[in-house]
């Protein structure tokens, strides 16, 4: 059985809504066989521009997870939208727990596109 947990630093600070919003996704969020899944929660623009993708991580496995190196990309059908190698080390997804966290893809990894906050967040292989 999945567990939802939250990093300290989101624990802290997330709104009110926002964790409502968590909580509800987690609930409906329809798991697969797939160790690592992400369910989308939001799609924005920081100030500088830089692409955020707000999702809750599911780790399904029975091992602790952390993305070190991890070609990440948003795509929209068989298209790629963004693309990025992310290693973070304060991200430890633990086993049998799913967490909200935001991707922050830098400008020049992704496409402008009209259909982008459409796209789904997946690993690269």
């Amino acid at each position: 059985m999945q567990t939802l947990q939250y990093e300290s630093a989101w624990n802290k600070t997330i709104s009110q809504q926002d964790r409502t919003l968590v909580e509800e996704t987690f609930k409906k969020a329809a798991l697969t066989a797939d160790p690592i899944q992400f369910t989308p929660l939001r799609i924005d623009w920081n100030y500088k521009r830089e692409l955020l993708v707000i999702v809750i991580v599911h780790n399904t496995t029975e091992s602790d997870y952390t993305f070190n190196q991890e070609k990440l990309s948003l795509k929209l059908h068989d298209i790629t939208l963004a693309e990025h190698t992310f290693t973070i080390p304060n991200l430890l997804v633990k086993a049998k727990t799913s967490m909200p966290w935001t991707f922050i893809f830098p400008v020049g990894s992704y496409q402008e596109n009209s259909n982008i906050k459409d796209g789904r967040l997946e690993i690269t292989r």
